[in-house]
């Protein structure tokens, strides 16, 4: 049974796979009418040999030919008009460079083999999968558990401090109605009872004071245990899962469940006033402490929040290779989307972003590498931006004649494409700076299963995303 045989009977999950890497640049009709005699071909070594590539482009065009004369037999009118128009454009597209047909193919064909591989995988059985949930559902409820303590926790500090707040006033209104008496009535026997309870009072004020002290450093330490293991945890598992979903493996996920479990926006209200207006019954030594505490834990949860949640949210791709993330050629345009997962208040003023590639300036980045974040290209309202049009290119092209032609120009190396962009909010700004996984840039198609082998060697071998 030839290899596209076997592809047509897998399942309609796999069949989306292979749907994804045919195009113009290589028609499924062709695939699917020349089936053997493509599987009978060597274009592995054609895509590395031009003479050899001519002569099964020549061959191509010449089976197509063939199949257009026996369709036109059979008065197939559609299939008439789509073979023609395949054969113009094969001819047109690879007549000057008829390696790039060779690599088209063969990828297409190591594509399809890798696909038949997963689908005769052995199906994980129910006790696997139900332990492999379960491990992924533990930790989520631990940190929807921490979360909703964390809530709990706050919401409580917040009543003790409406308590506070009620009881300040009826001391001030207490204390001022025996200020306002004249010296002979403030030595009754009822006055000196009076005095004694408000003394009492402010020995409780005194000690509810301390005690949201101590209440909202707690909740900053545990704040502090929630984002430095909990969730950096999640994090750094989801980026884990991303190297591995663009190398081939099973599709990741989890990133909105991330943002809704602990990517929540510092108050909108600013320090100072929330200080000043919220807590003036405190008195000077414990304003200070609380605003102290208030400004390190906005500071924190800001620096923290930004710094964490500038990401990548899918990796730099050509449009014509789609199966090949992290492949990039010089001259082609390639997209590359990031994401803010902290949702922040209406601002009056744009979050650009720019992009930019390698410090050692070999490369630049042309066409629209600056952009602002906006919300329409997310369904969940979060901070997104989408760079569509970029393109590399070497940076000293005026010297291309003096460098060696051919794939040789650009070697499998790897380059890292940065975004940066800054935050202005609650009087803090913050520069916030992500990478993308690392690129391989590549001068000549040919070069693609070189690049390809260096991309899967480095998320293979590493857990570092940078």
């Amino acid at each position: 049974m030839s290899q596209w045989s076997q592809v047509q009977q897998l399942e309609i999950k796999f069949l989306e796979q292979v749907d994804q890497f045919y195009d113009d640049n290589f028609p499924m009709e062709v695939r699917h009418l020349l089936a053997q005699w493509i599987e009978s071909q060597d274009w592995e070594a054609a895509s590395n040999n031009e003479a050899m590539a001519t002569i099964l482009l020549q061959n191509l065009l010449i089976q197509v030919d063939e199949q257009l004369d026996r369709v036109s037999q059979e008065k197939n009118l559609l299939l008439i008009h789509n073979l023609k128009r395949i054969r113009k454009l094969l001819q047109g597209k690879y007549h000057g460079n008829p390696m790039h047909i060779a690599v088209i193919i063969s990828n297409c064909l190591r594509e399809e083999r890798r696909i038949l591989a997963a689908a005769s995988m052995p199906v994980q059985g129910p006790l696997e999968k139900s332990l492999q949930n379960s491990v992924v559902s533990e930790r989520q409820r631990n940190v929807e558990h921490k979360v909703s303590a964390i809530k709990n926790s706050a919401q409580m500090t917040d009543q003790d401090v409406k308590y506070l707040e009620d009881l300040q006033e009826e001391f001030d209104f207490r204390y001022k109605t025996i200020q306002s008496l004249e010296q002979s009535d403030k030595n009754s026997a009822l006055i000196k009872q009076e005095m004694l309870a408000l003394q009492a009072m402010l020995n409780t004020l005194d000690y509810k004071r301390k005690e949201v002290l101590s209440k909202i450093g707690r909740v900053i330490h545990e704040i502090d245990m929630l984002m430095s293991n909990m969730l950096t945890e999640e994090l750094l598992d989801w980026k884990r899962r991303q190297q591995i979903a663009c190398i081939g493996g099973p599709l990741h996920g989890g990133l909105d469940q991330l943002q809704n479990l602990g990517y929540i926006p510092p108050t909108s209200v600013s320090v100072e006033n929330q200080v000043s207006q919220r807590y003036q019954h405190f008195p000077p030594p414990h304003t200070i402490q609380l605003f102290c505490l208030c400004i390190f834990l906005t500071i924190y949860l800001f620096h923290f929040f930004s710094y964490s949640s500038f990401v990548v949210e899918r990796q730099p791709c050509m449009p014509t290779h789609p199966q090949r993330p992290m492949v990039l050629k010089t001259l082609i345009q390639f997209t590359v989307k990031l994401r803010l997962l902290i949702k922040l208040p209406e601002l009056n003023y744009q979050i650009r972003v720019k992009a930019t590639i390698d410090n050692n300036r070999r490369f630049v980045l042309c066409g629209t590498h600056v952009k602002a974040m906006n919300m329409d290209e997310s369904a969940n309202g979060s901070l997104s931006v989408e760079f569509r049009h970029l393109v590399s290119l070497l940076f000293f092209l005026f010297l291309t004649c003096l460098l060696p032609q051919g794939p040789h120009m650009v070697t499998e190396e790897l380059h890292s494409i940065s975004f940066e962009t800054q935050v202005c909010l609650y009087g803090l700004t913050i520069n916030l700076e992500t990478s993308s996984l690392p690129v391989v840039m590549i001068s000549n198609v040919s070069q693609l299963p070189n690049a390809w082998a260096s991309i899967i060697w480095y998320n293979l071998s590493t857990n570092d995303p940078q």
